[in-house]
Parts: structure tokens; sequence; C-alpha cells
């Protein structure tokens, strides 16, 4: 498979403060899923916000497309495909579900907009059905879940070829949780890549191709297909200390 985005040596951090990223390698193949894992402050947002250039790399190398990014902005990364979802439901309240998604093609301003949305807004409102029916609904009016299926079909107007998720399944209920992961399986199977980044590494091993285990900056498990072993991820997920059980159930179980 062709490698998408390339990433190598990267170090990023926050002022003059110890790296927050240390010496990353990764890999996203064309039509590929990678899951990144880890606990709150291994560094996970860190990575997507520095592949997105909302963060600046302190040494390194990122390759989108075959062409290095260097220091390019948000904006022209956007342009080019490279689509972060936020963690938690960023939406524009005082809008419609409509006129969110419709804002959301001015990427792709002046030209190529109304194209865009005609093929795209269909694909969203098949892909979540109640954001058909509640279109012209205040996006601020919404349920948590109904809101990040609103942030996702925002993300899909961008045009992404490669789309970041930070923590996608943060605070909904199961129930929500099956019908976006459902969503993105089936994203997946029209050939967009997705990098997603979770605590917790159940519903990323049903849908990746691999999966990487980040602690405190530096990636401590790699591996080519599911995580099978509790104790393999827990040793990468929390180093040698011996977490409790209740730390335990509550960053690696749902």
């Amino acid at each position: 498979m062709t490698a998408l985005l390339e990433v190598r040596g990267l170090r990023a951090g926050y002022g003059s403060a110890t790296d927050v990223l240390v010496d990353i390698d990764l890999t996203v193949e064309e039509g590929a899923a990678i899951g990144v894992i880890g606990a709150n402050g291994a560094g996970k947002s860190s990575l997507l916000k520095v592949l997105a250039g909302l963060l600046p790399a302190r040494s390194g190398e990122i390759e989108f497309q075959g062409s290095r990014l260097a220091n390019e902005s948000p904006s022209a990364r956007l342009r080019r495909g490279l689509v972060m979802l936020p963690e938690g439901h960023r939406v524009i309240r005082s809008l419609t579900v409509e006129e969110n998604l419709r804002l959301a093609a001015i990427s792709r301003w002046p030209r190529g907009v109304r194209s865009r949305l005609d093929e795209v807004l269909p694909m969203v409102f098949d892909l979540f059905p109640v954001l058909r029916e509640r279109r012209r609904q205040l996006a601020g009016l919404l349920s948590g879940g109904e809101q990040q299926m609103v942030s996702i079909g925002r993300a899909l107007v961008s045009n992404p070829r490669l789309l970041l998720l930070d923590e996608p399944s943060l605070g909904l209920a199961p129930v929500v949780i099956d019908r976006i992961y459902e969503s993105l399986g089936i994203l997946r199977q029209t050939g967009l890549s997705l990098l997603v980044v979770e605590q917790n590494y159940t519903r990323l091993n049903d849908l990746c191709d691999r999966l990487h285990v980040l602690r405190l900056g530096k990636v401590t498990l790699s591996t080519g297909g599911g995580i099978d072993n509790d104790e393999a991820i827990r040793s990468a997920y929390f180093g040698h200390e011996e977490p409790s059980a209740a730390t335990i159930r509550q960053n690696t179980e749902e």
C-alpha cells in the first residue's frame, strides 16, 4: 500500500518545557485506519495538533502525499486533505445542522463549493439519518452524540484524504459510540484513511489495521493488527508501575 502520511523522529512540546512527543515514527497508508491509544497526558492530542499544523514540531519530518509539510499552515494542510476532528463536539450552536455543514465547504471557496455540497450532504445524511430529520434545527439544541455526528459531517464536507479523530467516543453513550464507529467503518470502505486516538482500545481493535500505544510522549507498543494480550497493553499503557484495578477499568474498559 502507498504511504499517505509518514512521520519520522517527531518531537514537539509547549514553550520551553520538556518534549511531550519524543521520536515518534508513524505511517498511514492509503485507505488504512491507524489507532493511537494512551492515558490522559500521553501526548495523543498533541500528536494530532502537530499533524494538523496547530502545534509546531521541534524536530523530525512529516510527509503527506509524498511532500514534506514543513511549516505549512493549518489552512493549507486542510486544503490538501489533512482534516482534524478535535476532541469534543465542535459545532456552531447558533446555526442549524445544515448551515453548520454548508459552512464547512468554505475550505473549497471559491470553486467547487456547490458541487462538493451536492455530493457530500446526501452522504452525510445517509450516514446519520437523524441529521436529515433535524437539518433545520439549531445545532446547540442537539444531544452530544448528534453534535458529534454534525462534527464528523463537517469534516467530511472539508474533503479529507486523511481524517484525524481525537477521541470521537468521549462522553458519549454506548449506543451512540456504536453508531459513530459503525460510520467510521463505512467511511473506510469508501477509501478514506483514518488516524484515530482514544483512551480505550476496544473499539479501535475492530476498526484499525495497526495500533500504537503512546505513554509519556513515546510509542511503547506497536502492532500489525489487533491487540489480544491485555498484559502487553497494560505494560505498554502504564509502564512498570502496577495500576489499581479501578484505574485500569477507567482507562481501558467501557
